[in-house]
């Protein structure tokens, strides 16, 4: 992998890494009003553009999706109100409209709010991700008629209590197939090597990222998809949805359009930012990132796990410096930065600065 920072002149469609949604969202600490601007990700491909919204003008904005079929964008704000967004070709915001509000639901104390947004592939149904009042993470659905409203009633699809205010729920992503993918991180607390050892217990969703098939119609909430690495395990209590655990706090990954690898910015603990790459090829080999036997490739507590799959990009902070929390990120693709197809963009919340890791030719 190469690291390089990245050219203003090629991300003035991001502008400024505290201020990119998806790129920020990757520590408790943004949750204060920001400029948002975001690559639009459409259903199945991806078309660049310049998003500017004045500061102010939300509160706390920490999920910003595509509409798809529309050139317009759905914001959420971290206390549980949802904007419809209307722009103009060249990126300008024409409009905003409210289209849902579960404030009344939602803790934002700690690291709760409202977290991640994704809709589905066809559009007519919206997941939303957040913490509710009795400190428990909740994925949602509902329904969105033709027109374009979210109608009908809240139907839970998953649910999990949370032992702490730390590392709670986080990012949600549909692929192409419309398997939903949801973010835990392993529950905190933030200041402590994962005391439970929720990152390497697989009988919990604590410390993993999942695969699920939502069933809106269905007699269950959810099916397991069958090639869901663990959907077979002969051990008891192995949770099926399980697609990939060993993780701290994945608060934001992305699927890459092209190719279908999925990476992974793992917040890390005292010493070292991970990201995580699991190739499509791999993508049902049940992937373990280490925590919290290892923090990146350093080992934290014990020896390095057999199949550990290890980071393919980390960097050292030893403690909140100039660098200190991974805040990641996007693939790019279809945009015409020149050098940077295919690069995975990410930031650091505390230097923000944009950086683009390029897989090797």
């Amino acid at each position: 992998m190469t690291i390089r920072p990245v050219a203003r002149t090629l991300l003035q469609w991001l502008m400024d890494a505290k201020r990119a949604t998806h790129l920020v969202s990757g520590a408790a600490a943004v949750f204060a009003s920001v400029l948002v601007l975001r690559i639009a990700l459409g259903t199945l491909e991806r078309e660049p553009t310049i998003v500017a919204i004045e500061v102010g003008r939300f509160e706390a904005p920490t999920a910003l999706v595509a509409w798809p079929g529309t050139r317009d964008l759905l914001l959420g704000e971290r206390g549980g109100r949802l904007h419809r967004l209307t722009m103009a070709i060249d990126g300008a915001l024409v409009s905003s409209e409210s289209v849902l509000d579960i404030s009344g639901q939602v803790m934002t104390e700690g690291e709760g709010g409202l977290l991640g947004l994704a809709f589905s592939p066809t559009g007519d149904h919206l997941y939303i991700s957040f913490t509710d009042t009795n400190w428990q993470s909740r994925i949602v659905s509902y329904q969105v008629d033709p027109s374009g409203q979210v109608a009908g009633t809240q139907e839970l699809i998953l649910s999990l209590d949370q032992p702490s205010a730390d590392h709670n729920n986080g990012h949600l992503q549909t692929d192409q197939e419309g398997r939903l993918m949801v973010g835990f991180g392993d529950g905190g607390p933030g200041l402590l090597r994962d005391p439970a050892g929720r990152g390497r217990d697989l009988t919990t969703l604590h410390g993993t990222l999942l695969r699920i098939l939502p069933t809106p119609n269905g007699e269950s909430a959810y099916v397991i998809p069958p090639d869901n690495p663990f959907v077979d395990s002969k051990i008891s209590g192995v949770r099926p949805e399980i697609l990939a655990f060993g993780l701290r706090n994945p608060w934001r990954f992305d699927l890459d359009p092209t190719t279908g690898d999925l990476w992974i910015a793992d917040v890390g603990y005292q010493l070292v930012e991970e990201i995580n790459l699991l190739s499509a090829k791999d993508m049902a080999s049940g992937a373990d990132f280490g925590w919290a036997a290892m923090e990146g490739s350093v080992e934290l507590n014990g020896i390095e796990p057999s199949g550990h799959v290890r980071p393919v990009h980390e960097y050292r902070h030893d403690g909140v410096g100039s660098r200190c929390s991974v805040i990641g990120g996007v693939v790019v693709r279809g945009s015409g930065l020149a050098g940077l197809e295919g690069a995975f963009l990410f930031s650091d919340f505390c230097d923000g600065v944009i950086r683009a890791l390029l897989p090797d030719q």
